[in-house]
């Protein structure tokens, strides 16, 4: 174990007991921080109205979806960057 992650867990071991599901909670979001997630969940609510042809567009995306002319991220993403 490195020095760093040995300062961490003495750290740890200092802690007073109630403070312990904290430092967990905040270990786990350090663990699994995501930038892309964080932006989207903290985004601002967007409340201009659509346009027309962005209803359209919304429209014809659903429309082509229910009729199988979709693909998935999974498929688009390996299309777009290999």
């Amino acid at each position: 174990m490195n020095t760093k992650r040995k300062e961490l867990h003495q750290l740890i071991d200092t802690l007073p007991e109630n403070e312990i599901e904290v430092a967990k909670r905040f270990l786990e979001f350090l663990a699994t921080y995501d930038p892309v997630i964080y932006r989207l969940k903290t985004a601002p609510f967007d409340d201009e109205p659509a346009s027309e042809e962005e209803n359209l567009e919304a429209k014809n995306a659903w429309e082509n979806y229910l009729n199988g002319k979709s693909i998935s991220s999974h498929k688009a993403e390996k299309e777009l960057f290999g």
